[in-house]
């Protein structure tokens, strides 16, 4: 099995039994109780701290579209992929198996899509990285300078084409999952207060 194989086999294993865990973590909590978990003051600050942890994936895309000439941010890629790991579990075991209207339903099924599309992302990720280092080599033997080697490699890695598609699916579903999710959180304000 090559690198890129195993390393998609580990992250999805380790997401699935995540999010196994935090469900059965979260009936746990709600075992012997008129009230899920998700619905109490602790429940509502997992999903608060959910919230957060989402918010904080965002900072990523961000820094890369106001400062497009500069380098990749490398360390806010490493906290967008585990925050966008880290919120969907919170945000897991603060719903449970309790779905009981449209617009939560709608939002996790966005998150999940989102997940997922960042994990095949990671795959698209590995492979683009592989080329580019390949690139990095040859570029490096024909003698130019390390700034304009970089200039080039990131002018490659924004035509990617495999990188676009992906782009298409996990950039719009992002959005999508937090129009739902603001949505969601404006709608259990309104009809459930802070309690």
């Amino acid at each position: 099995m090559t690198s890129v194989r195993q390393r998609v086999v580990v992250v999805s294993a380790v997401v699935v039994a995540a999010v196994a865990g935090a469900l059965m973590f979260e009936a746990l909590l709600s075992l012997d109780k008129v009230t899920p978990f998700g619905h109490t003051q602790h429940g509502h600050g997992v999903g608060w701290a959910g919230l957060l942890m989402t918010l904080l994936v965002c900072v990523y895309p961000l820094l890369k579209r106001l400062r497009p000439s500069h380098r990749w941010p490398r360390g806010w890629f490493r906290v967008h992929m585990i925050a966008g790991v880290l919120g969907p579990l919170l945000i897991f075991l603060h719903s449970g198996a309790h779905y009981h209207a449209l617009v939560p339903i709608m939002a996790m099924v966005s998150m999940v899509i989102v997940v997922l599309s960042g994990i095949v992302g990671q795959l698209v990720h590995a492979f683009s990285l592989r080329a580019l280092n390949d690139q990095r080599r040859q570029l490096q033997h024909q003698g130019l300078s390390d700034d304009d080697i970089e200039a080039q490699l990131h002018g490659v890695a924004s035509q990617e084409e495999g990188f676009r598609v992906w782009q298409a699916i996990h950039a719009p579903m992002t959005l999508m999952f937090l129009v739902f999710t603001v949505l969601h959180v404006v709608g259990a304000l309104f009809f459930a207060g802070m309690s």
